[in-house]
């Protein structure tokens, strides 16, 4: 009975996600500068989305008890588990237009029957290539890191500056 209920909160957890984003709060603004300045913690990050992944694909399996439902998503689990393979997908995301399509694409797998798992690991990666720091954010130069810790407000226009 615990493992339906986790499925659906799981499920029901990126209804709360876009509150998040650009959000100027305290917590926010010191998570924008751990990822735009460690390498370590952006590493941490794609792990952990990793590992939310491999939580679900748990439930899912105790939920439907069906293998072959998980397979694509699996495949896609295993690309995502370097580090610059997670780095290049974000980058291409990032990319004019490529995340608008991606996340239609990824509502759209969704509701189609037996591509649940799929569309649960597109969304994941699409919300996790939106709190990803942009190149120009992970490209700016150490001296910048005083400017924005006198006024943290100011690297939210630089982490969301994508192509």
């Amino acid at each position: 009975m615990i493992i339906p209920i986790l499925y659906m909160l799981y499920i029901l957890a990126y209804a709360a996600v876009p509150f998040l984003y650009k959000s100027k709060r305290p917590a926010m603004l010191q998570f924008y500068l751990r990822m735009a300045w460690r390498r370590s913690f952006r590493r941490c990050y794609t792990l952990g989305m990793l590992a939310t992944l491999m939580v679900f694909h748990f439930y899912h399996l105790n939920f439907f008890g069906n293998v072959h439902e998980l397979a694509l998503s699996s495949i896609a689990c295993l690309a995502l588990y370097s580090h610059k393979n997670t780095e290049r997908a974000f980058d291409f995301l990032q990319r004019k237009h490529h995340l608008s399509w991606a996340a239609m694409a990824a509502v759209i797998l969704l509701f189609v029957p037996h591509m649940l798992p799929l569309g649960i690991t597109l969304v994941t990666v699409v919300f996790g290539t939106v709190f990803y720091p942009s190149q120009v954010a992970r490209n700016t130069f150490p001296d910048t890191l005083d400017d924005y810790l006198e006024f943290p407000h100011s690297i939210v226009d630089t982490y969301y500056k994508w192509s």
